[in-house]
């Protein structure tokens, strides 16, 4: 960006820019441009995770996972997308036909995300809530998530996911 169009920039976001070296400046505002779209990137990512675990879609849940991706949870261990897709299956039973979820939902939340280069390190939390008696969304488990993404073509992918199931308690 030429100097003149970066000075532009800042006045309208409101930066302070010393005059000394405005170029070094916005090297380091597109540095920290791309550190944040990326922190952006995997929460969706996360997001994801819940909403395809949720509708047992787990040909697309296995996709979220790099080619040699791990998940490792209460079910155990699986390595890569059709092995965690078949794990999540065996684990979980594959659904019916047209199956719509009207009885759960994963809540995903307090994402801590430290991106370097092209992989990141993760800690979130979840909380499982389903249908009670009533039909009303109650808490059923809860846990947390620890991590690590690599940046993939195509975007970034859950490199290594580690669950541990804290209410009730349960490690991998």
């Amino acid at each position: 960006m030429p100097p003149t169009r970066f000075l532009a920039l800042a006045v309208l976001l409101g930066l302070t820019v010393s005059s000394a070296s405005p170029i070094a400046s916005a090297g380091a505002l597109a540095d920290r441009v791309r550190v944040l779209e990326d922190q952006q990137a995997i929460r969706a990512v996360l997001i994801q995770y819940g909403d395809y675990l949720d509708a047992q879609d787990y040909g697309h849940y296995a996709a979220l996972f790099a080619k040699d991706g791990v998940w490792t949870g209460g079910y155990g261990t699986a390595t890569g997308p059709a092995a965690i897709q078949a794990l999540m299956e065996k684990s979980m039973g594959k659904p019916a036909p047209g199956f719509i979820n009207r009885t759960k939902f994963h809540l995903m939340a307090t994402e801590q995300i430290a991106v370097t280069g092209d992989t990141a390190t993760v800690r979130s939390r979840f909380t499982v809530f389903t249908a009670d008696a009533d039909g009303r969304p109650a808490p059923s488990r809860a846990g947390r998530y620890v991590d690590a993404f690599v940046r993939e073509p195509g975007g970034w992918r859950i490199k290594r996911r580690t669950t541990y199931g804290i209410i009730p308690y349960s490690g991998p």
